[in-house]
């Protein structure tokens, strides 16, 4: 039976279709394909991550959205909300044929953090920049998160 689950992470996961590793020739790009390219590393990153144990089906592309840390509490509690600020956040859905997959004897999705954490990323300028250059899945300072969807 197939499982949704959406992600969540405070890293650019935008989806930009920019795979290559050949530059633009004209210079006044350059700053603007190497955020797109950062951009897609992010999220090919990530699937790369779940693609350890499952082989996923994304079910669209991420969406960015701006959260409260004291609203939208699963990242990790050492965030401090500062004043009516909004934080981005990206998310995207991704199905796995097998339900249990990433459970780990404790949690059911115990293995996806494991694998998950530590894994570098890149920090981009349309970030939070207080976010460290790795996905973080500890309670303190997790900067990704994974929600089963049911199936209603």
């Amino acid at each position: 039976m197939d499982q949704r689950i959406k992600c969540y992470t405070l890293f650019d996961i935008t989806v930009t279709n920019i795979r290559n590793r050949g530059k633009p020739e004209r210079e006044d790009l350059l700053q603007e394909w190497i955020q797109k390219r950062n951009t897609q590393c992010n999220f090919d990153t990530i699937v790369q991550a779940i693609s350890l144990r499952s082989q996923p089906d994304v079910l669209g592309n991420p969406v960015k959205s701006n959260i409260r840390f004291d609203e939208f509490i699963q990242f990790g509690f050492l965030f401090d909300q500062e004043e009516d600020n909004t934080y981005p956040c990206w998310s995207f859905v991704f199905s796995v044929h097998h339900s249990s997959v990433f459970y780990d004897g404790i949690n059911e999705l115990g293995a996806l953090y494991k694998d998950c954490s530590q894994v570098p990323m890149i920090k981009t300028n349309s970030m939070w920049d207080k976010v460290p250059a790795y996905l973080d899945t500890s309670d303190e300072l997790k900067n990704i998160y994974f929600e089963v969807l049911s199936d209603g």
